[in-house]
């Protein structure tokens, strides 16, 4: 069997450490891919420490709520005249679910297209797409997946939209099965390139009690890849940056920057013959 998988370190941007941390483990190669979130606060750093290490552009990792643990004061909309996406003091809501169901079309795709942008007038050119907190994905009840599909297509980007569910995002996004086949239906006729399978840690921190458990729900999940290309989502950081999250979930970002460079990881994608490539 042909099985490739993309590992992602998601959530570039969010601080200088963070950043650090993420455009080292590119450049070692132990990651084979980003994502950029160009509305956190140390996105501009990011891309400097990409380009002083020669690494290609990060994908768009689009943000339509605020990440409550790097920004005290909430992130902004790069759109102007968006109000289905902000609060009353301007900032997106820090409620993914909220931002998911408040959120209209119009005001969705003028975001997306600010956030693109911003990425290509620094020259930053990115190869796909996808969402932070899985706003665009219907996680929440209510999917945007559809609207990010037309969006792709216009642009020539590719969308990290699983063509299979699997049974953690199947339970995610009961109630919206018609939905996700529909819009992957869609991105094969726009020719959009999605990925197969999505895998990653899906048990929230703090029902992690140690690191092994963490270990063992990532590598039980490689024995399951189908053919084609998958991806798996990690959110590296080191302990200085996790300082202001909740404990269970510092932790666990801890923990997966430590299963990155786990001999035990690296020989399980050996044992089941899975090829790291970087894109879908």
């Amino acid at each position: 069997m042909d099985r490739r998988l993309v590992i992602t370190a998601d959530d570039l941007g969010v601080d200088p450490d963070t950043n650090a941390t993420i455009v080292e483990l590119m450049r070692d190669g132990v990651v084979s891919a980003t994502t950029l979130i160009p509305v956190a606060p140390a996105a501009a750093d990011a891309v400097h420490r990409l380009r002083a290490a020669g690494l290609g552009a990060p994908r768009l990792h689009v943000a339509l709520s605020s990440g409550r643990e790097w920004a005290e004061q909430g992130w902004h909309p790069i759109a102007s005249n968006v109000p289905s996406l902000t609060e009353p003091d301007g900032t997106l809501p820090v409620d993914a679910a909220v931002a998911e169901h408040r959120a209209t079309v119009p005001d969705v795709t003028r975001e997306l297209h600010a956030q693109l942008g911003w990425m290509r007038d620094r020259n930053v050119l990115p190869p796909a797409l996808d969402s932070h907190s899985g706003t665009l994905y219907g996680i929440h009840g209510r999917s945007l997946a559809g609207t990010a599909v037309d969006f792709c297509a216009a642009h020539g980007l590719d969308f990290r939209l699983p063509r299979r569910l699997g049974t953690v995002l199947g339970l995610a996004v009961r109630g919206l099965r018609a939905a996700h086949r529909g819009a992957v239906r869609r991105a094969d006729e726009l020719g959009v390139r999605i990925p197969e399978l999505l895998l990653s840690s899906w048990l929230p921190g703090g029902l992690i009690p140690c690191y092994g458990l963490l270990r063992a729900e990532v590598i039980a999940q490689l024995a399951c890849l189908p053919r084609g290309t998958s991806e798996l989502i990690v959110h590296p950081a080191p302990r200085r940056s996790v300082a202001r999250m909740r404990p269970g979930d510092g932790r666990k970002r801890v923990w997966e920057l430590r299963l990155l460079r786990d001999p035990a990881f690296h020989r399980a994608l050996r044992r089941e013959g899975i090829t790291i490539v970087p894109a879908w």
